[in-house]
């Protein structure tokens, strides 16, 4: 079983294509979804699927969020199982996009590609992902890359990690993982900050308990 999550009006052969239902879209008027599922809800057995992709869909969702959903999609996966996903090159946009010579012509197309097109309440992006970064969650979560792949399109600049599941992470070992993550968000070691923290870790396990395999 392989899945291809947000799909959008982009079908995959082979694939189960889910996506919001046409009611939830703005400017998309048609589907080509096979599934209409919310992705927060979603949740398979354990070890039963051979691939996930999302193609500009994952930076839509916030830092506590993606840590559930990187577990929960290990516990999906067999071992070797595949998980694709592409998303805006926050460093390469703003390279390109910012200098003296372009900024005048390409800061508003960049800034739409870096923090969403905002005609909806889901259409506004949380995360500037760098390969390093996000070379960095894969890592966390059992994942070991494959191939790391940059593409570009009318000056957006987009990143694309394949990878595939190394290591069946437990619930536990997943809270771990996420913690030392979301540290690296952190001001400083304040309390204030560790409050911060708490509160991420808690959103963190409240969606993990609805993405975890059942």
């Amino acid at each position: 079983m392989k899945l291809h999550l947000g799909c959008g009006q982009k079908y995959l052969d082979g694939y189960i294509n889910i996506d919001f239902p046409s009611s939830e879209h703005t400017v998309q008027k048609t589907s080509v979804a096979d599934e209409f599922h919310n992705l927060y809800e979603l949740t398979y057995s354990g070890n039963c699927i051979e691939e996930i992709r999302l193609h500009h869909v994952f930076e839509h969702f916030d830092r506590s969020t993606v840590c559930a959903f990187m577990a929960g999609w290990n516990s999906w996966l067999k071992i070797g199982g595949k998980l694709q996903i592409e998303v805006p090159d926050f460093e390469l946009t703003f390279k390109k996009n910012f200098s003296a010579f372009n900024r005048n012509k390409y800061e508003g197309v960049a800034l739409r590609h870096i923090f969403g097109s905002q005609e909806a309440s889901w259409a506004v992006h949380y995360e500037g992902y760098s390969e390093k970064l996000l070379i960095k969650l894969f890592n966390a979560f059992g994942y070991s890359i494959l191939k790391v792949n940059k593409t570009e399109y009318k000056r957006t600049f987009n990143i694309e990690i394949v990878a595939e599941k190394k290591h069946q992470l437990s619930i536990e070992e997943s809270k771990q993982q996420a913690n030392s993550y979301l540290k690296f968000y952190l001001v400083d070691d304040s309390d204030s900050e560790k409050d911060m923290l708490g509160v991420w870790m808690n959103n963190f396990e409240k969606q993990l308990t609805k993405t975890f395999a059942k």
